[in-house]
């Protein structure tokens, strides 16, 4: 599997770092996302993915030990995503882990920093150019989103966009439901929900489904017990954050929602 690692946002450097003009490395430093690819040479089904407000770790230690002031819930979710993205490259995706931080100049941003209207634009700018890449198969374009991530993929399948005709399925897992607006989209969605998440609610979730003209379209999982981040598996079973809020990993959460993923993505290869 090749991992290409991205610093900023300047997206004519994606171009020749994707189309096999430095095949001979398997870590290249493009702009702004990580970018995992199955072995052999495509073209792949592609999944763009988001991160949720703790941003996504470095590859490299040294830069990530340059933030000594990130919490420990920060550290868990930011080290689960590219993992994540590893797992989906081994079921043989292309994915594309969005680092909307880097790009907004963050390290994280749990205090709403990121509007999720902006990272639907990310959302939209991402899948036009995953699309034009040699080893995607544009006709088999997904996008995955956790936390914040979630929510701005919500905001994406709230509004008119570019590319939406262009995407096969979204999954939003544990999303913040807080705009409880309907979605408009067409696109089969599939949504994760912790049932004792105590940070993005799911009573929240379940009004945006309830309010969709099209509910037939939504898959909803709720899992009881589940707290926020229950796929982190290096989490402890509980974790409290301050402010009423809490964490933690559920090992029987995790393994339902991974087959449900990479079922309902291969639905739709």
């Amino acid at each position: 599997m090749r991992v290409i690692v991205a610093t900023s946002l300047l997206i004519g450097h994606w171009g020749a770092a994707l189309h096999g003009q430095t095949p001979e490395l398997e870590q290249l430093v493009v702009d702004n996302h990580l970018v995992f690819t199955p072995r052999g040479p495509g073209p792949f089904p592609v999944v763009v993915a988001i991160p949720g407000c703790s941003g996504v770790a470095f590859s490299d230690s040294a830069a990530e030990a340059s933030h000594p002031d990130l919490r420990e819930d920060d550290r868990l979710f930011r080290g689960h995503y590219p993992r994540a993205a590893a797992r989906l490259a081994s079921e043989g995706f292309a994915v594309l882990l969005i680092d909307v931080h880097t790009a907004e100049g963050l390290v994280t941003a749990c205090g709403g920093e990121i509007p999720s209207e902006r990272i639907a634009q990310y959302i939209d700018t991402s899948v036009a150019w995953a699309r034009g890449l040699d080893i995607v198969d544009e006709g088999r374009v997904h996008v995955i989103g956790w936390s914040m991530g979630g929510g701005g993929l919500l905001a994406w399948l709230r509004g008119v966009r570019s590319q939406a005709a262009a995407v096969s399925s979204a999954i939003a897992v544990y999303p913040d439901c807080r705009i409880r607006e309907p979605l408009t989209s067409q696109i089969p969605v599939l949504m994760m929900l912790g049932g004792a998440d105590d940070i993005a609610l799911p009573s929240e979730c379940e009004d945006i489904v309830a309010a969709t003209r099209e509910r037939a379209r939504i898959t909803v999982r709720t899992y009881p017990g589940a707290r926020h981040g229950y796929d982190i598996t290096d989490a402890p079973p509980v974790l409290d954050i301050g402010g009423g809020m809490t964490i933690g990993f559920q090992q029987a959460a995790a393994d339902a929602t991974w087959l449900e993923i990479v079922e309902f993505l291969h639905l739709r290869r």
